[in-house]
């Protein structure tokens, strides 16, 4: 490292890159994201070399940009052999009939130290993913215990660094991997409120070589609802009435322009009934949409 606190840079502006501002200010990195065209390869290698470590926001950066970075011996984290061996290991998912979805984080550094959350359940609505349930509800301890091996197992064999997120399907005991995902992932939203680490600082830790955060949850149960624009433009007025209803609810706007079917943030609410939850966080996307009016 060339000074006490270490730069990391992300290549992808977006929502999952700027939830990793503050816990970098937390902890004294200094955070650059790269907004620009990142097929410029030009403008990428500039941004790199200001960074001691560079990091991935989505699947969206070319494979040869990051072979060039470590070309040039820049740490790119995960590197592109941990991703080409994550995509091969996606494309050989096989489709099946399922009983529902869900989604694993694991991360883990260059030392091999990792750790695993709870698995998510994904719930979908037209095949849109709406919301997220953690712990997933419909799997046993020993099922769970399985998958979380599962995933485990494959950041290992990939050499992951950094956070993964893996989905899975389930039918009845047996698990089968759907996609992953060599970076940070919307279904780990709801560690922000619900983990004692959230993805966003164990990827950081991650990323540096330094000792895991605590992954275990903070509450019996968490839900997340995506928040998905409809009729309504202004996403701040919402707060007034939704907040009075449920002062638990967490906010996170995305601050994108809220034109019907754009994805806007997202909202948790954190407790021990799932059921109840699950009402609260669905009347909160319904309001903000403006499916209902009170």
């Amino acid at each position: 490292m060339r000074k006490a606190f270490p730069t990391v840079g992300i290549i992808g502006a977006g929502p999952l890159a700027r939830m990793c501002i503050s816990p970098a200010i937390d902890l004294g990195i200094e955070l650059l994201i790269f907004e620009e065209d990142f097929k410029d390869l030009k403008a990428v290698h500039a941004f790199a070399k200001k960074c001691d470590v560079v990091t991935l926001a989505d699947d969206q950066v070319p494979l040869s940009s990051v072979k060039t970075l470590e070309a040039e011996g820049i740490t790119v984290r995960p590197s592109s052999t941990a991703i080409e061996n994550s995509r091969r290991i996606a494309s050989n998912a096989q489709p099946i009939n399922f009983d529902y979805e869900i989604a694993v984080l694991v991360a883990r550094s260059p030392h091999g130290q990792a750790a695993t959350w709870a698995p998510t359940q994904i719930l979908e609505k037209n095949g849109i993913p709406v919301m997220t349930v953690t712990p997933a509800p419909k799997m046993s301890p020993e099922l769970s215990e399985q998958a979380q091996k599962l995933v485990l197992d494959i950041a290992a064999e990939v050499s992951l660094v950094g956070v993964m997120a893996a989905q899975l399907f389930v039918k009845e005991q047996n698990l089968a991997v759907n996609t992953t995902a060599m970076h940070l992932h919307r279904v780990g939203n709801w560690t922000i409120e619900g983990a004692r680490t959230s993805q966003f600082e164990q990827h950081l830790r991650a990323v540096l070589d330094l000792p895991l955060g605590d992954p275990s949850m903070t509450t019996p149960t968490a839900v997340v609802g995506n928040v998905i624009a409809g009729t309504k433009s202004d996403m701040y007025r919402p707060y007034l009435h939704l907040m009075a209803r449920t002062p638990a609810l967490k906010f996170h706007q995305n601050k994108n322009e809220a034109i019907k079917g754009a994805d806007v943030g997202h909202i948790t609410l954190l407790g021990k009934d799932s059921a109840e939850l699950l009402d609260e966080v669905q009347h909160a996307l319904d309001y903000m949409s403006g499916e209902v009016e009170e």
